[in-house]
């Protein structure tokens, strides 16, 4: 698709003028949006922040230095550039505007989606210009230009900006209720935000494919009224989050009431990973799966083969479970709490996992206990005894807590996901090593500025969330 060509090409200019740190501006209460110009019923709209000296581009200039390559990274889009037959400073700057858009329409044949990109640009013959050369250097089919407003909008053919853009009547996509409703779920301070109507697209899904939209609606994804993502620069790392809203919201992440870990306090000071759910919406998935013949089948199969039911082990995860990761030889050691209300049945339930699974872990003896209500999986045969005699515990550790802190992670969540970046890859490229992999220096030098991993879920009535933040030193 000619149109989505165009639209990254524009994407990678703003993108290599940001990283190369242009001037310094703020974005105001929120970016300029086409979609006034829009006629309603979008399927997806994504918006990325194109103007150099915006306030996210340059927090991202600050966190690309942080890198020892980043220079050189910031060539390599310069050089793409150049592949493309374009100059920065001659073509793609100039014809800039403050953001890209891009809409994507279903077809009106049945065909494929119409993709429109929209920029404000300030000098439309620039831009014209650039659409010139790329047709020039691409030959065969051309992509097309119109301009609408204040806005340029480009595809590949005349049929899908008809199909996108707004005429002199009809309600524009900026006065559709829903359109309206989940775009004020997304920060407007983001570098790069996207809505999609997820109704609609398993709808299309359903007309290319019946069974896709049979297996699309058994998750959910046909009752959510909007789903939404955003990546934002801050200034002591990334974020990358999404949100759904909706009926199907909670039956597609099997989301829980929001809860603060009673496990947390159990973890050794030491573990590089912890990860915690509640796994509430576990049965009600199950229940999903066992609902379609083809895969209830599947299931009931794997029941008689392996001895175990299904329902058993989703017992397992009716209350907070928690994994946890320290470094150890020769693997690290993985260790897993079930909080239980019977954890003699929890533990017979793990024991016989224990006898299907460890045949096939070479070389790796399971170890299982009860310390308390907590049930007890582990790779590692002194985690009991570690369990049983805690000393420092992670959540009392400051680096636990300052990556929480930087992450902006609340007291209750609907699950919580840590990592140290830096022991994780330590690890990594020790059995790397150990297995006699070269890892190049380019890469170990580069994941060096790399601090921790923090992911969390929340929920606010209908709505439910998850961002990721990595730390950047």
């Amino acid at each position: 698709m000619r149109a989505m060509r165009v639209a990254v090409v524009v994407a990678l200019a703003s993108l290599t003028v940001a990283l190369a740190g242009c001037g310094s501006a703020d974005v105001g209460s929120g970016p300029p949006s086409s979609a006034g110009s829009l006629t309603a019923g979008a399927l997806v709209y994504w918006q990325t922040v194109s103007d150099p000296g915006s306030a996210q581009w340059q927090r991202v200039d600050d966190l690309l230095g942080r890198f020892p390559d980043g220079d050189k990274w910031i060539a390599e889009l310069k050089r793409k550039l150049a592949d493309e037959g374009v100059s920065w400073e001659q073509d793609v700057k100039p014809a800039l505007g403050d953001v890209v858009d891009v809409a994507v329409y279903p077809s009106a044949s049945g065909g494929s989606p119409a993709v429109v990109a929209l920029t404000n640009s300030p000098d439309r013959d620039k831009l014209r210009a650039l659409v010139d050369k790329l047709n020039a250097k691409d030959g065969g089919k051309q992509v097309v230009m119109r301009n609408v407003g204040d806005w340029a909008a480009i595809s590949d053919k005349e049929s899908s900006l008809d199909a996108a853009l707004k005429g002199t009547s009809g309600r524009s996509l900026a006065d559709d209720d829903a359109f309206k409703s989940g775009m004020a779920k997304l920060p407007d301070d983001a570098l790069t935000r996207i809505y999609a109507d997820p109704a609609q697209l398993v709808e299309q899904a359903g007309s290319m494919e019946p069974q896709a939209k049979q297996a699309l609606s058994m998750f959910g994804l046909d009752k959510l009224d909007f789903a939404g993502a955003w990546a934002k620069a801050k200034n002591e790392g990334a974020e990358l989050a999404f949100s759904l809203s909706g009926e199907g919201a909670e039956k597609l992440l099997g989301a829980t009431d929001e809860y603060s870990s009673a496990l947390l306090d159990k973890v050794p000071a030491d573990a590089f990973a912890f990860y915690t759910l509640r796994g509430d919406g576990l049965r009600q998935q199950l229940q999903q799966l066992e609902s379609s013949p083809l895969l209830a089948m599947g299931l009931r199969q794997f029941e008689r083969e392996y001895g175990i039911d299904a329902d058993e082990v989703a017992s397992l995860f009716e209350g907070e479970t928690a994994i946890y990761l320290r470094k150890g030889s020769p693997i690290p050691e993985i260790t897993i709490l079930f909080d239980s209300d019977d954890p003699a049945q929890a533990k017979a339930t793990v024991d016989r996992l224990v006898r299907v699974v460890e045949p096939h872990l070479e070389g790796v003896q399971l170890t299982t206990g009860v310390v308390g209500n907590v049930v007890v999986l582990s790779t590692a045969r002194g985690a009991i005894r570690d369990l049983e005699n805690p000393t420092e515990t992670l959540g009392d550790s400051p680096r636990f807590k300052d990556a929480l802190e930087a992450g902006g992670a609340p007291d209750q969540y609907t699950g919580l996901l840590y990592v140290d970046l830096q022991d994780a890859i330590d690890v990594i490229l020790g059995y790397a090593g150990a297995s006699g992999e070269q890892v190049p220096a380019e890469v170990s030098r580069n994941l060096a500025p790399l601090k921790t991993l923090v992911a969390y879920g929340a929920k606010d009535g209908a709505v439910v969330r998850a961002h990721a933040f990595v730390q950047i030193d």
